[in-house]
């Protein structure tokens, strides 16, 4: 059984919402739809991956989730070997002038052609959550783009 701390709002610093199984990743899903749009990233970490190596308390990888429940579509990204390996799953251009998303009242740029369903958005939690924090291998990953932030 897996154990994913996911933080998409205020207040899951100290309290996360914890992620064990496909139904779990589901929910995340659902809750984030339901929510402002100053709330459509969730940071994830499988709490029984390794650290950072001399930063115990840093995980070795992250899976972002985002959602624009308006146009029903969102984002994956992924971080990995201490954070130096970003990448993101390619989908659709954006028709924004700006792609982002906020993450807890942040706004974070996504690149322009980052567009995928939210169907896909599931099923990169689901695969997060049920491979034990690996990057979800159902997909195609290209390397972040240095000029988004």
């Amino acid at each position: 059984m897996s154990n994913v701390e996911a933080y998409f709002k205020h207040g899951h610093g100290d309290d996360p919402l914890i992620l064990t199984n496909a139904d779990d990743a589901d929910a995340l899903i659902d809750a984030m739809l339901t929510e402002s749009f100053n709330n459509s990233v969730a940071a994830l970490y499988d709490l029984d991956r390794p650290s950072v190596e001399g930063a115990p308390d840093i995980p070795d990888h992250e899976l972002r989730v985002a959602v624009d429940a308006k146009e029903n579509v969102g984002g994956i990204r992924y971080s990995g070997g201490d954070h130096d390996d970003v990448t993101y799953v390619p989908g659709a251009t954006s028709d924004r002038d700006e792609m982002f998303y906020v993450y807890m009242d942040h706004g974070e740029g996504w690149p322009k052609d980052s567009v995928v369903s939210i169907e896909q958005v599931r099923q990169a939690v689901r695969e997060f959550v049920e491979g034990n924090g690996a990057r979800p291998a159902g997909f195609e990953w290209r390397e972040w783009p240095e000029e988004v932030s």
